[in-house]
């Protein structure tokens, strides 16, 4: 492992499964876990920068990025176990998780399996912990008559899950345009999950429930959540609400990381200033 460039490794966590993730830098372990459909890749400047003081790791998910697709695991559960054989084996000390969209599913996975006091802190960018609820105070990807055509009808063939990927992309992900090029190396990011594992992963997404996590992870450790403008009228208040301990930051759109690189380390440099 080099201290001063970004290298492409692979773990295995199960017989027959490896999990790729990308490896830069030395000291206390930041990991990054994507979301749904996405690479480590997506946090290319987050380990560059955080790269020059710690050892980051940014991982791809079991069935996503150069991991191995697999027709069993594809959930959160075995996501968290994996990301526990990861940091576990690479010998990772003074972790801290930060987790992406449904990446937050894993981060909060890994504290339910490893317990509270396996980390130093926990980042979660951008997702409820309960994604699901009939409440419409509630912070959830969406009512539940709209995540049930998502789950039975739009990721159900590679065309309709292309479509609904593309429109997530450029109409809740990004605030900016995105010129051709760009669109095509996001979206071909997206592609190396094949549709019928970003379909298993989606729908064990939607009826997962890790508010208990959530709450107890916010007394117990050094937490943060990061949340989008599109929704920060209700995501905010239920935060507040539900893990008050936990502070909250409005910025950007979905890929927040990806789109204000600057902005997005710069408080993110300030929770690890409060947590050494």
């Amino acid at each position: 492992m080099a201290a001063d460039r970004t290298e492409s490794r692979f773990f295995t966590v199960d017989p027959d499964v490896q999990i790729h993730f990308w490896d830069r830098g030395q000291g206390d372990a930041i990991v990054f876990v994507p979301g749904l459909t996405f690479s480590g890749e997506i946090f290319k400047e987050q380990v560059e920068h955080f790269g020059r003081d710690h050892r980051v790791i940014a991982v791809d998910p079991r069935g996503q990025g150069l991991s191995t697709k697999t027709v069993h695991g594809n959930d959160y559960v075995t996501h968290g176990a994996d990301l526990i054989k990861l940091t576990r084996g690479l010998g990772l000390e003074n972790v801290v998780l930060v987790g992406w969209s449904t990446g937050n599913l894993e981060v909060w996975s890994y504290l339910e399996q490893a317990g509270y006091d396996s980390v130093r802190g926990a980042v979660t960018i951008d997702m409820s912990p309960l994604p699901l609820s009939w409440d419409p105070a509630w912070w959830t990807e969406g009512t539940p008559q709209e995540l049930s055509e998502i789950a039975s009808r739009t990721l159900t063939n590679p065309e309709s899950a292309e479509g609904f990927w593309s429109d997530y992309l450029t109409q809740v992900m990004m605030q900016r345009k995105l010129e051709p090029a760009e669109y095509e190396y996001l979206m071909d990011m997206s592609r190396r999950t094949p549709w019928w594992v970003a379909h298993e992963l989606f729908c064990n997404a939607i009826f997962s429930n890790y508010l208990e996590v959530a709450q107890t992870a916010a007394k117990r450790i050094p937490t943060l959540m990061y949340i989008a403008e599109h929704w920060a009228d209700i995501a905010e208040p239920f935060c507040h609400r539900q893990f008050p301990e936990t502070p909250t930051y409005v910025m950007g759109g979905h890929l927040m990381a990806y789109e204000y690189p600057e902005k997005f380390d710069a408080r993110l440099e300030e929770f690890l200033a409060g947590i050494e």
